[in-house]
């Protein structure tokens, strides 16, 4: 069951992996010779993962943290393609040897269960890349020390940027390396770094308490000595200041049905995530809305012309991953490409029955996890975006209000809604059902800005997308949150253009 290993350019000249195996040194080559020995293919994954984190709350450090992780995850498959996965805390060679031989066995017995077969893993093509991580320092080299000192800093700005706020302040650091090694050869490592700085501010009133977040990303430990990250990352909290501060004092919104919307890239990013990525998700065809008989509708027209909807790892995104948990180059996948259904997130063991070859869209949430049809950074793109007139972080509500305004909105319409901040929601990708809620809803009228309380967004999943119509701005595509399926969690990034506009639509409503 091998074929020789094609060398991959991008191996050239990159890092060595952490796991220092020469070739797939004794450990994975052993494995993979135990796993020949008995008629096995193997798939193993190694990864290790450190993370730590400051906590800052009201001027007070509340928590100092840290973790490490290193373990290896094993795929058996029979000639006849039945599987068992097990796996092991650390790279001990005695202990995976005898997960080897545990899970050999329960492969081999898993036919005589019932156990559906699937030789997917024929067809991958082999491959070898080692893919460096674009930090500009290592993990190692950044002070604890330092960091709280930032995260006491960052806090009191916030807390001073409008009277009676709460802040909590959170700075993360995490390394995340893996290594995938098939018995065709195959063997790939990659690292993936990341830097989080965030912001909850939390205002009390009459009204109630309300909490606003900023957050800006970053592949660099040391971002916040960039005078540009560090910019965005003011705007970003004076505005959620801000809002919170005004929130305590908003009006209700009255339930508003079918209305003219307006929404920010966060926002977007979990429409786009939630209602069209898990829905385009190949393991979840028998059900999903996008499917039809176990099959991807490819081809069937679901949105206007110019509208797309995008999955692709991004280099130094949030939520890259240059190469799947099976070992095959991650793929950019236009899943909804000018209107039509186009491509599906698929792997070696979904491609078949989804009647799409695969695009590696394959990640899991650690080496004790199999790996699952998953997103990495998802867009929403509209042809023909209106320019911005200041950026992002610069747009105060009376700014969009005379956005729209200049693109004819309120000629056609006496009120949009405008709907900022994503806070979570949920999805039923079987019915096309989903709920959203905002931070903070405004109501747009030609000289008029009336700010309320977050309500809900809720529609479905096509009445959204042949209601995208309109574009404003760049794209914006660090949105970030933690996407879980079937008991993993992985980070997950996107977003759209600036702000998008959705035509009103019956199925989609706004307000309880």
């Amino acid at each position: 069951m091998t074929t020789p290993a094609a060398e991959d350019p991008a191996a050239e000249g990159s890092p060595p992996s952490r796991f220092e195996l020469e070739e797939k040194g004794p450990l994975l080559g052993n494995l993979e010779r135990e796993a020949a020995a008995g008629g096995l293919y193997l798939i193993a994954r190694a990864r290790s993962r450190r993370t730590f984190a400051v906590v800052v709350n009201n001027g007070r450090t509340e928590e100092i943290g840290s973790s490490a992780s290193m373990g290896l995850g094993l795929h058996l498959f029979t000639e006849a393609g039945v599987c068992a996965f097990g796996s092991i805390d650390g790279l001990d060679d005695e202990s995976a040897a005898a997960m080897l031989a545990r899970t050999a066995r329960a492969a081999c017995s898993a036919g005589s269960m019932g156990a559906a077969a699937n030789l997917g893993f024929l067809t991958a093509a082999p491959l070898r890349a080692r893919v460096g991580e674009v930090g500009r320092v290592p993990i190692d080299s950044v002070s604890i020390a330092e960091v709280e000192k930032q995260a006491l800093q960052l806090n009191e700005e916030a807390k001073g940027m409008q009277p009676g706020l709460s802040a909590r302040t959170a700075l993360s650091f995490e390394r995340e390396e893996w290594r995938v090694a098939r018995s065709d050869g195959t063997d790939v490592a990659w690292v993936v770094t990341r830097f989080v700085a965030s912001q909850s501010l939390t205002a009390e009133g009459s009204g109630g308490a309300f909490t606003c977040r900023a957050a800006v990303p970053s592949p660099h430990y040391d971002a916040l000595r960039d005078e540009a990250v560090l910019r965005r990352l003011q705007l970003r909290t004076r505005s959620a200041a801000q809002r919170a501060r005004a929130l305590p004092q908003a009006a209700r919104f009255a339930s508003g049905g079918a209305v003219p919307l307006l929404i920010d890239y966060a926002l977007a990013k979990g429409l786009a995530h939630e209602a069209f990525g898990h829905a385009a998700e190949a393991d979840q065809f028998r059900s999903s809305i996008l499917a039809r008989e176990g099959r991807f509708r490819c081809g069937e027209r679901v949105g206007r012309e110019g509208v797309s909807v995008i999955d692709e790892p991004i280099a130094g995104d949030h939520a890259d991953q240059p190469v799947s948990a099976n070992g095959e180059r991650r793929q950019r996948v236009e899943i909804v490409r000018s209107g039509l259904l186009a491509e599906a997130l698929t792997d070696l063991f979904s491609a078949r029955a989804a009647g799409h070859p695969s695009k590696g869209s394959d990640r899991a949430g650690s080496y004790r996890a199999a790996p699952l049809p998953r997103m990495s950074n998802i867009r929403i793109e509209i042809a023909g975006p209106r320019p911005l007139p200041l950026p992002f972080e610069e747009m105060t509500p009376e700014n969009v209000r005379d956005l729209i305004g200049d693109a004819g909105l309120f000629e056609r319409y006496p009120r949009v809604i405008f709907l900022s901040g994503y806070t979570g929601g949920q999805v039923n990708p079987v019915q096309g059902d989903f709920l959203f809620n905002c931070q903070a809803l405004y109501e747009l009228a030609p000289g008029r800005v009336a700010l309320h309380r977050p309500s809900a967004f809720r529609g479905t999943v096509l009445a959204a997308l042949g209601s995208l119509s309109t574009g404003f701005g760049p794209l914006c595509l660090d949105a970030i949150g933690m996407c879980g399926k079937w008991g993993q969690s992985v980070p997950s990034c996107g977003g759209s253009h600036a702000f998008v506009f959705i035509e009103p639509d019956p199925s989609i409503r706004v307000g309880s």
